[in-house]
């Protein structure tokens, strides 16, 4: 049982965070590219969800884009509910690098064909790839983060990979708006192609440094 703690003792806030989720990098080295891995791979579906309203409709020109965007998070959904737990019990067996890996180059599959869309077809063949990805990057994520906590730490550390997915929105979203913003200026459209590219870039770096990550 814990002692109360006498008021005057009492820390401060930033005092206790920085002690909460202070790591030493020489010793933690792996949850660290572990934790870069997973917020740029996330930051790559949370651009792309919040940017595609906008892209529907400037891009494919979809006549409406508000009910065109249930279909396409019909198609992701679906697609993620079929592979989140399947991809963690594969990985099981298989190794979960080998899982991550996968889902990486299928996400950069959906977004190159995303960049070549010339249907709504296609979209929502993009879609279901991408929700693939996801779904079995979650999925074999969260497992190899408990492969990677420290024991008696565990809550302390699955914090820490919860700040790395809010945080993957935290950036994302504000980054993205004023570089779309800013190649559209010069020629319409071409702010959307950037943000693909951008997203292709957050997965391929990701899936790399996770690769990185050992786990003993």
């Amino acid at each position: 049982r814990e002692k109360p703690a006498r008021p005057h003792a009492r820390p401060s806030l930033i005092s206790t965070l920085i002690r909460t989720f202070n790591i030493d990098p020489t010793v933690r080295r792996d949850f660290l590219w572990f934790l870069g891995s997973r917020l740029l791979v996330l930051m790559a579906p949370k651009t792309l969800l919040t940017y595609a309203f906008f892209y529907l409709g400037d891009v494919v020109g979809a006549s409406n884009p508000a009910e065109a965007i249930g279909d396409v998070l019909l198609a992701l959904g679906i697609s993620m509910l079929a592979t989140v737990h399947a991809a963690a019990h594969v990985s099981d067996w298989l190794g979960r690098k080998p899982v991550l890996l996968g889902s990486g180059i299928v996400g950069i599959v959906g977004i190159c064909l995303l960049l070549f869309a010339g249907s709504y077809p296609a979209v929502l063949a993009a879609a279901a790839l991408l929700g693939a990805s996801s779904g079995s990057f979650l999925g074999t994520n969260w497992a190899l983060a408990t492969d990677l906590v420290s024991a008696g730490e565990e809550g302390r550390y699955m914090g820490l990979t919860n700040i790395a997915t809010a945080g993957a929105g935290a950036l994302a979203i504000p980054l993205m708006g004023p570089v779309i913003d800013f190649f559209n200026s010069r020629s319409p459209g071409q702010g959307y192609t950037a943000m693909l590219i951008a997203c292709a870039l957050y997965i391929a770096v990701g899936t790399v440094l996770v690769l990185r990550v050992k786990v003993k």
